[in-house]
């Protein structure tokens, strides 16, 4: 397994289909992003999302600055090459376009993926220390 780390900022406007309650919104991106490592990986699982609205009045603007902390398979990975840019640009993509349905207006800034520290071939953590 791999850890994805997605920063992306996206519009304060909300499509219809959003609800003003965080908490709501923070399910559907998590659902979207779960649903593109999944078009992407055959599998993946979003261990946390965080929003945060940030405002600058005397600029008039407001914005999100979201982040999503996943894990996905790499080497499962269905479109080709399956090299990590083509990886990271296709994550881009795919939440980017989550993104977009749910605030109308999105831009992914970084995509990060690295090995999960805890996988040595196991598909689950190590506990050290503990008998």
């Amino acid at each position: 397994m791999h850890i994805c780390k997605v920063h992306a900022q996206c519009g304060a406007r909300f499509s219809e289909i959003v609800s003003d309650n965080m908490k709501d919104v923070e399910c559907m991106v998590e659902e979207g992003v779960g649903q593109a490592l999944i078009d992407l990986f055959g599998e993946g699982t979003v261990d946390d999302v965080s929003i945060y609205f940030i405002s600058y009045a005397y600029l008039k603007l407001k914005y999100y600055f979201i982040q999503v902390h996943a894990q996905c398979a790499y080497e499962r990975f269905v479109l080709r090459p399956c090299t990590e840019e083509h990886v990271k640009e296709a994550i881009g993509r795919k939440v980017g376009a989550v993104l977009r349905e749910l605030f109308l207006s999105a831009e992914v800034d970084t995509v990060t993926l690295a090995p999960a520290p805890w996988d040595e071939g196991e598909s689950f953590p190590r506990l050290y220390g503990i008998a």
